[in-house]
């Protein structure tokens, strides 16, 4: 982790109008932002934000993977209904049968995938849960898409080692449906309005999900005391910098973070006690 990403710049994210986005069945953009076309989103489809939703989650389950002791969650609005599951990291073969078994102990039922960033201990496990667990559907930036294919791209020396250990000869493949997401775009799935905030730094496709306003999904962005690094491919400690001003220091301090590793922790405690943010408070003073 890197303690000096580059400068940030000051917060100029507009308030947007209300836009639609369609996307074709492979998940690719397909047609114009149209103010007047209005009508509700089908299940699942990305929108742009109009407002913040509704209140405290009732089930978020964690699965820590065996390798990179990566965060899986799974998140529901209670125990009955359907759920989206984050980054499904390595394990041996996968990490599908667990996450399926702990599904049906919490009695919820997996209709998405989202994926914070495209490194392997995020994405690992996307496709066999998505074949197992009759997950059709997973979310992507489209700057990290490449790597559910390719994931070698995005690795570093110890990532290329593992890779050659676990899976020297293995073919990756998508899910049936992937769909790319970009900054502001709302998902309504499972019963929430998940927004997507594009945060780039750790890889040029990270992204955070804050689920009904009141839950950040952090990947790699932020952790309890700590930020992801920056020094694989595609990182950039600048925009970094920029990512944790603008993306993450203006959220409400009663913001409850799930990042991909380590404890959970809010923005509030963060602000005042994690050196990144601590520095890049001082410096925009």
């Amino acid at each position: 982790m890197l303690s000096h990403p580059g400068r940030s710049k000051p917060n100029q994210r507009a308030t947007r109008k209300a836009e639609r986005v369609n996307y074709t069945s492979e998940g690719t953009l397909s047609g114009r932002f149209c103010e007047s076309h209005r009508e509700k989103p089908l299940l699942g489809e990305p929108r742009r934000s109009q407002k913040r939703a509704k209140g405290a989650l009732v089930l978020v389950e964690r699965i820590v993977a065996p390798y990179f002791a990566t965060n899986c969650w799974i998140i529901s609005t209670g125990s009955g209904n359907e759920c989206v599951i984050v980054d499904p990291g390595i394990a041996v073969p996968d990490l599908a049968f667990r996450i399926i078994e702990q599904c049906q102990r919490l009695k919820v039922k997996p209709v998405a995938i989202l994926i914070t960033h495209g490194h392997l201990d995020h994405t690992y496990s996307v496709f066999p849960l998505a074949e197992e667990g009759g997950v059709s559907t997973a979310y992507i930036h489209p700057d990290d898409r490449e790597l559910l294919i390719n994931p070698a791209k995005g690795l570093g020396v110890q990532g290329l080692a593992l890779l050659e250990q676990l899976a020297p000869t293995k073919k990756w493949h998508e899910p049936d449906r992937v769909v790319e997401v970009d900054d502001a775009h709302v998902i309504e799935v499972a019963g929430m309005d998940i927004e997507v905030l594009h945060a780039p730094g750790h890889t040029r496709g990270s992204v955070m999900y804050r689920v009904d306003g009141s839950t950040l999904v952090s990947g790699d962005v932020l952790f309890k005391g700590a930020i992801g690094r920056t020094d694989l491919p595609t990182g950039s400690p600048r925009a970094m910098k920029i990512s944790l001003s603008e993306k993450v220091l203006t959220l409400p301090d009663d913001v409850r973070v799930l990042p991909g590793h380590g404890d959970e922790t809010t923005i509030g405690l963060e602000r005042i006690s994690n050196p990144y943010l601590l520095e890049i408070s001082s410096s925009s003073r």
